[in-house]
């Protein structure tokens, strides 16, 4: 487990778009995490805990599914491949469709020599991360009826200096919309991003909320 050196929890947004009798919640939340350990570690510990997979980061065509929604990359890294420095991304094409019937993106990946690397092979290829973002945005749709309900993550990975020889920051925007109730939004990230010492992000979270 690692240890944290700061870490805060903020409610951005906790509205009932519903009713009394029947709330549609719309809960947001911002995570900020502090660390000693590189942000190449990280990428190791969260491919491990199953944040960075072919779910998260998809190699095939998905439907209302994209990066962000202001159309950031599903996932973006500085990295150190072959001895150079490169920018990879993996992009969100949008390939048609309607809002009421869904629209298909094609994931894109440049550079192209690594457009069959996984971002999830990168250790294993002894391809170093040198700062990273992940960003997922689900819109979820009924059968022709545009629906409101969405889930949307943020992650952004960086190395900084201090005075004792450099921090990592994470930085963790989750929302999600047409909740029932006053929970954690998005839970399946909540969990797999549980991996510090004594900090179960999903507890945490959902006592901010009630908190409220």
């Amino acid at each position: 487990m690692l240890g944290t050196k700061q870490k805060s929890i903020k409610i951005k947004e906790l509205e009932n778009y519903g009713s009394s009798l029947r709330p549609l919640y719309t809960i947001g939340v911002e995570i900020e995490i502090v660390v000693r350990e590189s942000p190449d570690i990280l990428h190791k510990i969260f491919t491990n805990s199953g944040l960075i997979t072919r779910e998260t980061v998809p190699f095939d065509v998905v439907s209302n599914f994209r990066g962000s929604a202001d159309n950031k990359p599903f996932y973006s890294a500085v990295i150190v491949h072959e001895g150079l420095i490169k920018e990879y991304e993996v992009q969100a094409r949008d390939t048609g469709g309607s809002f009421r019937t869904g629209i298909n993106y094609e994931p894109v990946i440049y550079p192209e020599e690594l457009r069959l690397v996984h971002p999830a092979e990168f250790y294993r290829r002894d391809i170093e991360v040198k700062e990273w973002e992940l960003h997922n945005y689900k819109h979820y749709f009924m059968l022709f009826i545009a629906s409101k309900r969405y889930e949307s993550f943020d992650m952004d990975v960086k190395r900084e200096t201090d005075g004792e020889g450099g921090i990592t920051s994470i930085k963790i925007n989750i929302a999600e919309s047409e909740l029932k109730g006053k929970k954690a939004p998005s839970p399946w990230y909540l969990k797999r991003l549980s991996v510090f010492e004594g900090l179960d992000l999903e507890v945490a979270v959902r006592r901010k909320i009630e908190a409220v």
